[in-house]
């Protein structure tokens, strides 16, 4: 057995053999569990990615809290762009996630091996994202809540790499349907340098306006390969993203004014004010690039 194998349990062994699923080689290695890529013999799915997630190593508020939101969202999240489920295991102490194997790793990994990524390419992805968000957003009143290059996964479909977003961990139902309104989130979740500047000061924040602000740092990244505010100080970070002209500063060229308004538009700081995922949708700069 060697580190890049799974060793299984004679009982999970044996669910495995019953459901057809066989593990092969490990592909990433994560703060909760490793993912692994497999195959279903049974229902012909030649190549799947499993997630193990070992719930001995986290801890209780993750199990009684983060998981259920992440099963539910995992169940209900049937987007063209987001990553299909299609089985969900929970055996000895251990949860398996058996998903749509993505054949190009992330966008961050791209990235890294490519550097800034041309604008119509980054629509393209970024448009098949946010249409993923909106969905997520408009039909289940659920916010994503940790939207960031490493979530965007990359797949081959007829010779073009289409993007899906993945990850549902911090997924939650941030609408009260009783009193018709968003319910504020309060628990700061998501990383570092996508947060919002009610986050990063931590007060309760519109989860759905959040997604949209990382969205907009998503972008930022695709076009310039690096991130657009310094995350190591809150209070440098809230500094630069009230600061229009630093933000200016750091596009590596002279887009057009459209793209750097969608930007503003995504990065307004009163949340109120900040544009929906629907209408980011209909911006000129999505429109015409998307032609």
């Amino acid at each position: 057995m060697t580190e890049d194998t799974i060793d299984l349990d004679p009982k999970t062994a044996a669910v495995m053999k019953k459901k057809g699923y066989e593990f092969q080689k490990k592909l990433s290695q994560g703060a909760f569990g490793q993912v692994y890529k497999g195959t279903n013999s049974k229902t012909g799915i030649e190549t799947v990615a499993i997630k193990v997630m070992d719930l001995k190593a986290v801890g209780e508020k993750f199990k009684d809290k983060f998981l259920p939101r992440e099963i539910d969202a995992l169940i209900g999240v049937k987007h063209d762009n987001t990553v299909f489920i299609y089985d969900i295991i929970r055996c000895n102490h251990k949860m398996y996630i058996f998903m749509e194997f993505c054949t190009d790793s992330d966008v961050a990994n791209y990235l890294q091996k490519n550097n800034a990524i041309p604008e119509e390419k980054s629509c393209i992805w970024f448009t098949q994202v946010s249409q993923a968000v909106c969905w997520m957003h408009t039909n289940l009143h659920m916010a994503h809540r940790d939207i960031k290059l490493d979530n965007i996964l990359l797949t081959s479909k007829s010779g073009e790499l289409i993007a899906k977003l993945t990850d549902f961990g911090f997924s939650k139902k941030c609408w009260n349907e009783d009193q018709e309104k968003v319910e504020l989130s309060k628990t700061f979740c998501g990383t570092e340098p996508y947060y919002s500047p009610q986050i990063v000061s931590k007060k309760e924040y519109n989860a759905f306006a959040a997604d949209v602000w990382a969205l907009g740092v998503v972008l930022f990244c695709m076009l310039n390969n690096k991130f657009p505010f310094h995350f190591n100080d809150s209070k440098r970070q809230i500094k630069e993203q009230t600061d229009r002209s630093f933000i200016d500063s750091r596009f590596i060229k002279d887009f057009g004014k459209d793209l750097k308004d969608l930007h503003y538009k995504c990065w307004t700081e009163n949340e109120k004010n900040r544009i929906t995922i629907q209408d980011l949708l209909k911006h000129p700069w999505i429109v015409r690039k998307g032609k």
